[in-house]
């Protein structure tokens, strides 16, 4: 997936300013499933339009530059509906706890306990982040429209991804804390502060 299908199909629902299409890769939907940064939205705006995919309308602020409001093109919605159509490939998983898994024998357990603890409240977060982005679509479910549908069910997604995770440093929290593995950490500890 490439940011600029991302942003395109945030336009394929509704024109919208930059600062817009930025405040859902920070907040909104597109934090389930994408990292962009600001300038990144930006820039890859102006190349959509460049490439004839998006238009804007400027609209005149006293004071200020004009704000845009784009809307994606008879061009951008084929470009899109092409990305579409091909089958999607799982994302390789590249997880830094992954790594902490093979090494983290090497530094002392607090600081891998700390870790997923400060992981786990990361992931709580953006649980209730995502739960509070499903609650229009949930509380009425029989009458969503299929774009809505297919926002809930994505959503849903996210929901059980950080579900997992929670549930995942809760497991490995306890996993450490009942190893016997742990006290010779500990003593190893105390040793050296000596």
């Amino acid at each position: 997936m490439a940011l600029k299908h991302t942003i395109l199909a945030f336009l394929s629902r509704q024109p919208l300013s930059g600062y817009e299409v930025a405040k859902e890769f920070a907040e909104g939907f597109g934090s389930c499933f994408w990292k962009a940064s600001q300038q990144q939205v930006y820039a890859e705006l102006t190349k959509l339009e460049q490439q004839g995919n998006v238009t804007y309308e400027a609209i005149p602020q006293p004071g200020r530059l004009d704000k845009k409001i784009y809307s994606i093109t008879e061009q951008g919605q084929q470009e899109l509906i092409d990305w579409l159509m091909q089958p999607s490939e799982p994302a390789a998983i590249r997880e830094d706890l992954g790594v902490m898994g093979l090494a983290g024998h090497l530094v002392p357990v607090p600081a891998v306990i700390r870790e997923i603890e400060r992981r786990r409240q990361f992931h709580a977060e953006m649980l209730q982040q995502v739960q509070a982005l499903d609650e229009p679509f949930a509380q009425n479910l029989a009458t969503l429209e299929l774009k809505d549908l297919y926002m809930h069910l994505i959503i849903r997604r996210a929901i059980r991804y950080q579900e997992s995770w929670v549930a995942w440093c809760d497991e490995a929290l306890a996993a450490i804390q009942a190893s016997p593995g742990i006290d010779d950490d500990r003593d190893a500890l105390k040793g050296r502060s000596t």
